[in-house]
């Protein structure tokens, strides 16, 4: 009986929580679909923990090193930058 009534909600358009809930991978799947969409996120940022992320490597070391990595990236640039001025 229950169930019957839960189907035709259902059909009716509402949706029940049950639908709604999503595992906690499909949550982190959704986030790292989307996150390149987020306005004034830094796209290398993004492109090295989404690839940490898909590769099954996302873990805090990683993340540490990948930031470290991207830093140090972003001074060097900033020195060959002030040292052509």
């Amino acid at each position: 009986m229950i169930g019957h009534i839960l189907n035709k909600i259902q059909k009716q358009g509402h949706y029940t929580m049950r639908d709604e809930i999503k595992s906690g991978k499909e949550v982190i799947d959704e986030f790292f679909a989307e996150i390149m969409n987020i306005e004034g996120v830094d796209k290398k940022t993004v492109e090295k923990l989404t690839s940490l992320y898909s590769e099954g490597k996302l873990t805090d070391t990683n993340i540490q090193n990948v930031m470290e990595q991207l830093l140090q990236e972003e001074l060097d640039t900033t020195e060959e930058k002030d040292g052509k001025d």
